[in-house]
């Protein structure tokens, strides 16, 4: 059976290489399309350049020549072409008898292929495979489905022809979509600063690239496609402008009227990372650390997102009106190439909605402050975030229940320290007793914590003050290692796992079991 190079997994998988050629057919084939085009779509014309080729070498290999099979009786002087030599072409220059017990009578013809003789039979009435029908070979060659051959070989395009296209400045990406400089539009310093004026008037955004474009002036006569990707490319390139749209989507905002808290992370959550040998945390301390699932534990997201994430609330995020960004969390946000992305949170069950930001830099969702103070939410809380059939729009909310009083860990400052007691709260929300914590000094703590920060404290010297004070209020003068986690961060912040691992390292914390921890202050010198 014939089979084109251009159908084979050799072809496309072990030998395919971009060429000169390639490249300059790619390149007229976006000047003659005039619009910006996927990678995708680049690769599948590029293949389809290919098989277009191929034919077109068959044909020409073919005309004027004989397609060689055994079967057919061949004359001095007559053109053959080979199929099965990788088309191939020779002149037939002798015709001679042949014999064979198994096959019988047959004929020898001499070849001569590029000044070299070669032999082959003919008018062989035997079976052999050369000699099977498979239709006319124009008919082959032009029947290849283009779609199977994408569907099979295309990602292997893909993956080496954005490499080579990445590589050569003649070609401009942005996300998806590639362009030719050539075809890019002029979008100079006056359209930018006319973009910004659009912004501003639109409270900083965020607004999609084709309804910014209708207030530009334009050649309306340009590729409208052409215009938008060249527009995107110039704010891309100005550190005014930040892209904001979910992924699949574009949307611009005016940088300076972003929230304060989205421009910069807020300082509680910014974490100074702390070295520390993970080996010294237990399995069931790792499970503990998968459990409370900080942002900065860098946990792999599961492999089977879950469409609706329950989430603790803890003191830094309580803080800063924010949600971590974190191994539940991520998939439920379409994420792109921008740092910033703007969302819509709805309240579950009010139904109100307001504006949200995904940071993914500094891995929190901002913009829940209001909502916290509004709905009086305690850290400790389990808030819930799910997904909404709606690009860009996520729901929010908590266990709601009605209020009652509860004991609450309450934090005062005395002396530069943390002192805690219990104190009975009004709460109108589930949570983790483990974790609820509250203060009625929040800029005593604040203070606290700036004064921590602004004297390089050491964790172990963290752990030291605040785990004795906790541990007090228990009979049996222990402290859950959530709780040291949940008020560990109200002083700095800090994920799980260096904190357990200097509970495991400094011999003056003692595990009493089932993750309690006891302070041993005669052991607190030796290291």
């Amino acid at each position: 059976m014939i089979q084109p190079q251009t159908q084979t997994r050799d072809y496309w998988v072990s030998n395919f290489t971009l060429q000169e050629s390639d490249i300059e057919f790619l390149y007229n084939h976006l000047l003659e399309v005039e619009q910006p085009q996927e990678i995708g779509g680049l690769a599948r014309a590029v293949m389809e350049n290919r098989v277009s080729s191929e034919i077109q070498d068959v044909k020409r290999r073919l005309a004027g020549r004989t397609v060689y099979q055994p079967r057919k009786s061949y004359r001095i002087g007559e053109q053959i072409i080979f199929p099965a030599m990788k088309f191939v072409a020779g002149e037939v220059t002798a015709v001679r008898p042949g014999y064979n017990p198994e096959y019988g009578s047959f004929e020898v013809v001499a070849v001569d292929i590029a000044g070299k003789s070669r032999e082959f039979a003919a008018s062989l009435t035997a079976d052999h495979t050369l000699n099977q029908d498979n239709g006319d070979l124009f008919d082959l060659v032009d029947n290849i489905d283009l779609d199977d051959l994408f569907a099979q070989y295309g990602d292997v395009v893909v993956e080496k022809l954005t490499a080579v296209l990445t590589a050569n400045p003649e070609f401009v990406r942005l996300g998806k979509l590639w362009l030719v400089k050539g075809l890019l539009t002029d979008i100079n310093i006056g359209h930018l600063h006319l973009a910004e004026a659009v912004l501003e008037i639109n409270n900083g955004g965020p607004l999609p690239t084709a309804e910014i474009l209708t207030y530009l002036d334009l050649d309306p006569s340009d590729n409208r496609e052409a215009q938008i990707f060249s527009l995107n490319y110039g704010l891309l390139h100005d550190d005014r402008f930040d892209e904001v749209a979910p992924k699949g989507q574009v949307a611009w905002f005016l940088r300076r009227m972003e929230p304060e808290g989205v421009r910069e992370t807020p300082g509680r959550l910014v974490y100074k990372s702390i070295p520390y040998d993970r080996a010294l945390l237990s399995p069931q301390l790792m499970h503990l650390e998968r459990e409370l699932d900080d942002e900065w534990s860098d946990l792999s997201s599961p492999a089977i997102p879950a469409a609706e994430v329950r989430l603790t609330l803890t003191y830094p995020h309580w803080w800063a009106g924010t949600l971590p960004l974190n191994a539940d969390t991520r998939p439920l946000f379409p994420l792109g190439l921008s740092p910033r992305q703007s969302v819509q949170l709805v309240d579950e069950f009010t139904n109100r909605t307001f504006d949200g930001w995904v940071v993914q830099p500094g891995r929190y969702i901002f913009g829940l402050k209001e909502w916290y103070e509004e709905q009086q939410i305690p850290v400790g809380a389990y808030i819930t975030l799910k997904r909404s059939p709606e690009p860009g729009v996520l729901l929010v909310n908590y266990d709601r229940r009605r209020e009652k009083r509860e004991w609450v860990r309450l934090a005062t400052v005395e002396d530069n320290q943390l002192k805690f007691d219990l104190d009975r709260r009004l709460i109108g929300a589930d949570y983790d007793d483990l974790m609820i914590v509250g203060t009625d000094y929040v800029a005593a703590v604040d203070a606290l914590w700036r004064r921590a920060d602004a004297h390089q404290r050491q964790l172990s010297s963290l752990l030291a003050e605040i785990v004795p004070e906790l541990a007090r209020m228990n009979p049996q003068n222990t402290v859950h290692a959530k709780t040291i986690y949940s008020v560990i961060n109200m002083l700095r912040r800090v994920p799980p796992g260096p904190v357990f691992a200097e509970l495991v390292r400094h011999p003056a914390f003692r595990n009493m079991g089932d993750h309690y921890w006891q302070f041993d202050a005669s052991r607190w010198q030796r290291k």
